[in-house]
């Protein structure tokens, strides 16, 4: 009867009564829903039913046995070219020391002709 009553009154009443009721249901719903699931939340874990699995999907990307492996093959890569680049650079410099002594060698100053083709006498 008193429901009755009061919902005769909302009927009749202003709007902004209306949303102040319809409010403040909704909000005491959301707040039972809430307390509810807390309530088998916590008594979840308390029980220890409640298992974290961290297994599948990016967490294996950062898996470190993973990450450690991907930085040994990129450190062997870069060893690897560094010999390459040093081997390159002593070939080059032998190369440029016996060809510079071998320009040693030769007689620059002379009779007959110098590397150039014209005589060896300056004029």
């Amino acid at each position: 009867m008193v429901v009755q009553k009061a919902l005769n009154n909302l009927k009749e009443g202003s709007k902004d009564d209306k949303v102040a009721v319809a409010g403040g249901i909704a909000v005491s719903v959301v707040v039972v829903l809430l307390a509810a699931w807390a309530i088998l939340f916590f008594r979840s874990v308390a029980s220890g039913t409640q298992q974290i699995n961290l297994s599948g999907g990016a967490q294996d990307e950062f898996n470190f046995s993973n990450v450690k492996d991907a930085q040994q093959k990129l450190q062997e890569s870069y060893s690897n070219t560094a010999d390459e680049i040093r081997q390159l650079r002593d070939d080059a410099a032998a190369s440029q020391l016996q060809t510079e002594q071998q320009m040693n060698v030769q007689p620059i100053q002379g009779s007959g002709t110098d590397q150039f083709g014209g005589s060896g006498t300056v004029e």
